[in-house]
């Protein structure tokens, strides 16, 4: 462990690394602001779908589900949560310039790790509470078990604990939880990350060198840790997932701070789209027929990768073309965003749990989660801006005005 002192020590050299290292000139940033909107958007509407997709398993499922919906979101699934944390380096390196490491860690501590922790305990148990009542038979109160969800030694349901804290859950909100950690190894890097700056600049400048590298890094880590460390979204074990999300938070980190790439990659926005299209209809064929996978993993996860950055190389280009200006909208939603995050996959449980009984069809039943899922998102935010507590509970400003990056 590093004793308090030295952790002290360590934050004021990298706080005088942070001051004392060149900041690019970087305008607002729309087009971002709204690739990274639409991202969690995207996000909200794929865990809608978690329930009602053939054959994989979620917190709760519908009675109607759908093999058809499956294809489409294998589809999704290889780029959705790289471009988020692609993103996520980008505000990363939008917002280190405004402050030192203790501030920052200050500042990602009120909006990410404070609002992880406080709505783990009050926003997420409904979804644990109705997961209980499907699949393992709990007849209880809701009441009860919330007080059982707030009690870490509790006995009721073992099967489901999944720390020595019980019943506790994050589920959805692991990304807020790495996220902030994440923030944390970054401030402990920089001095190695600014060393780093010119070698790859010169390769972001050159695309024909940087886009193989970038694909090689993640190809490696795909072929290396998967089968020691799966996936597990558990923080202290998630060896691989930390590898590949931390390597691509740092990717989209050096992007942002480039002058080239964005209009690079605007300039070619159709080869992109054109590839990306090509290449994930190619990455769906090698992901359910095995014969692509007999003479080893690495040239099927190089398709597979370089799909998955396409699409989000396609994403940026023509968000950089078309999205690169100032609305009411995108104003409203870069503050909303994230109180529309964290409460989204309760709202779509709890709905779709009380109308189940009801036997709806799959049309109808499917309108009414989606429309009410979204309702829900608006009508809380609205609640929440308006209420201090709530304000800081949901990681918002104290002030009311919102902007853009």
């Amino acid at each position: 462990m590093i004793r308090s002192a030295n952790f002290a020590q360590l934050i004021d050299q990298h706080t005088h690394a942070m001051q004392a290292t060149p900041q690019p000139t970087l305008n607002r940033r729309h087009d971002i602001d709204w690739v990274r909107t639409l991202a969690f958007l995207l996000l909200i509407f794929y865990h809608i779908g978690m329930y009602y997709v053939a054959d994989w398993g979620w917190h709760v499922k519908s009675e109607h589900q759908s093999e058809l919906l499956q294809t489409l979101m294998l589809l999704i699934n290889p780029w959705r949560m790289p471009l988020i944390f692609i993103i996520s380096g980008m505000a990363l390196a939008a917002v280190e310039r405004k402050f030192n490491a203790r501030s920052l860690i200050t500042m990602r501590t009120t909006r990410l790790l404070l609002p992880a922790i406080v709505c783990s305990y009050l926003i997420v148990w409904p979804q644990a509470y109705f997961e209980a009542v499907q699949y393992h038979g709990y007849t209880g109160t809701a009441t009860n078990f919330f007080l059982n969800y707030l009690t870490p030694g509790t006995e009721l349901l073992p099967e489901m604990h999944h720390s020595p804290l019980g019943l506790f859950t994050w589920n959805h909100l692991w990304y807020l939880f790495y996220l902030w950690t994440y923030t944390l190894v970054f401030i402990a890097l920089k001095q190695t990350i600014t060393l780093l700056e010119t070698p790859v600049q010169w390769l972001v400048k050159r695309p024909y060198l940087g886009l193989p590298v970038v694909v090689g890094w993640l190809v490696l880590i795909e072929l290396t840790l998967p089968p020691h460390f799966p996936k597990t979204n558990a923080l202290v074990d998630d060896w691989y997932n930390h590898a590949r999300y931390f390597s691509l938070l740092i990717l989209g980190y050096y992007l942002f701070r480039s002058q080239a790439f964005f209009q690079k990659v605007a300039d070619a926005r159709n080869w992109f789209l054109i590839s990306a299209i090509g290449l994930s209809v190619f990455a769906l064929v090698i992901k359910s027929d095995a014969w692509f996978w007999q003479w080893g993993r690495a040239t099927p996860l190089v398709i597979l990768v370089s799909a998955a950055l396409m699409c989000i190389f396609a994403i940026f280009a023509y968000a950089h073309r078309h999205l690169n200006q100032p609305s009411p909208v995108l104003r409203y939603m870069n503050q909303a965003i994230l109180p529309w995050y964290i409460v989204h996959q309760t709202i779509t449980i709890v709905i779709a749990s009380l109308i189940k009984p009801i036997a709806f069809g799959p049309i109808l039943e499917a309108t009414i989660v989606i429309i009410g899922t979204l309702l829900g998102c608006f009508l809380s935010y609205e609640l929440i801006k308006r209420v201090r507590v709530l304000r800081a509970m949901f990681g918002l400003k104290n002030e009311k005005r919102t902007r853009d990056f």
